[in-house]
């Protein structure tokens, strides 16, 4: 597809201190790991790309960061709590293989990004800098899209949880959904807050409505 091409082109520019076979070895890890997923999959991982071309210049280490958008959801498991970590391990792996030089700080960046509650989250008039509030922002970012790509990603998120029933489903996103609307930012970053904050809150407050109603269907 155009967006496996697209991002084949990234890694490449990126990984052109390696030799072609460990190259195409790792990039077949990480696009067969993103390749099966409704939600946190290639679209999601090229929209995060084009926010990522978009402020690189906010950016302190933009190759890092890079880095770490790939592997950020390499390993993704909607049941499990270890993702970030489990994710910077396969990066870490990949070091190994590899001279990435700045394993550690694309690790803690991967590992970091895995909360979405930094200071610049929690608290009022905070806004964060830093390379992993850019990179939790760009994750996060669809949340402030237009109605219809929100109920869209909100179908394919449902996808990824197909273990729960629809009644148990909606119980757990309605608490994830009213945890971003009781914190005091959704986005860490001021250029992300002041394009998206107040499109995802008014995004958020309307699906929650839908799934008290049982509206939302999936």
């Amino acid at each position: 597809s155009d967006m496996e091409r697209e991002l084949a082109s990234r890694w490449r520019d990126l990984t052109t201190f390696l030799c072609e076979p460990t190259r195409e070895k790792w990039w077949k890890t990480i696009i067969e790991a993103y390749r099966p997923r409704p939600f946190r999959g290639i679209p999601h991982l090229c929209a995060m790309f084009a926010l990522f071309d978009k402020y690189k210049d906010h950016l302190k280490d933009r190759y890092a960061t890079a880095f770490a958008i790939f592997f950020k959801n390499a390993i993704y498991d909607p049941i499990a709590s270890d993702n970030a970590e489990k994710s910077a391990q396969l990066l870490h792996q990949f070091a190994q293989d590899t001279t990435l030089d700045s394993e550690n700080y694309v690790a803690d960046l991967v590992v970091a990004s895995g909360s979405y509650s930094t200071d610049a989250h929690l608290t009022e008039g905070v806004s964060g800098d830093e390379d992993v509030h850019y990179l939790i922002d760009f994750d996060m970012a669809f949340l402030g899209d237009n109605e219809e790509q929100f109920a869209e990603h909100e179908k394919a998120q449902r996808k990824e949880y197909s273990h729960l029933s629809d009644d148990e489903y909606r119980k757990q996103r309605e608490k994830v959904l009213r945890f971003f609307l009781q914190i005091p930012n959704i986005y860490a970053t001021k250029e992300l807050r002041a394009d998206l904050e107040a499109k995802a809150r008014a995004n958020i407050a309307r699906e929650i409505k839908l799934l008290e109603s049982g509206a939302r269907s999936y």
